[in-house]
C-alpha cells in the first residue's frame, strides 16, 4: 500500500486515530468528540473518514510507521503552541468517554515526549 501523503489535517487525524481506538474500540462520545474537534479546527470529517479507512488498510507494523510518520511531521511542521495544541486534542479525545485509558495515556505521553524533545 503506498504511503500516505501528510498534511496537517492528515497528521492530526492519524494522531486522533491512534488515540481513539487505543482500547479496541471507538466510542460514540469518543467520535462525538472528534467530530467537534474537527469542526473547531475548520477540518473535516470527510477527510478524518478517508483517513480512517487508509489506516484500517495497514498491518500494525504499518500503522506503527505511519503514527511515528505523522509525529514526525508535526515536530517538524508545528509551532510549539500547535504542538501543545495537539496533545491537548489528544487529551480530550482520550477523556471523551468519561475516562482515559492506560493505553490512551501512554500514547498521550508519548506524543507529549517526541513533540517537546
Amino acid at each position: 500500500m503506498p504511503k500516505i501523503e501528510l498534511t496537517d489535517e492528515r497528521a492530526i487525524d492519524i494522531i486522533i486515530f491512534w488515540v481513539e481506538s487505543s482500547d479496541g474500540s471507538i466510542s460514540y462520545s469518543e467520535l462525538d468528540s472528534v467530530q467537534r474537534v474537527l469542526e473547531d479546527m475548520n477540518y473535516s470529517m470527510e477527510n478524518y473518514h478517508s483517513t480512517f479507512s487508509y489506516i484500517n488498510g495497514l498491518s500494525t507494523d504499518n500503522v506503527k510507521n505511519c503514527v511515528n510518520d505523522a509525529i514526525d511531521y508535526i515536530k517538524e511542521s508545528f509551532s510549539t503552541d500547535r504542538k501543545n495544541l495537539t496533545v491537548m486534542l489528544a487529551q480530550a479525545i482520550a477523556n471523551a468517554d468519561g475516562k482515559v485509558h492506560k493505553t490512551e495515556a501512554e500514547k498521550i505521553e508519548k506524543l507529549k515526549a517526541a513533540l517537546a524533545g
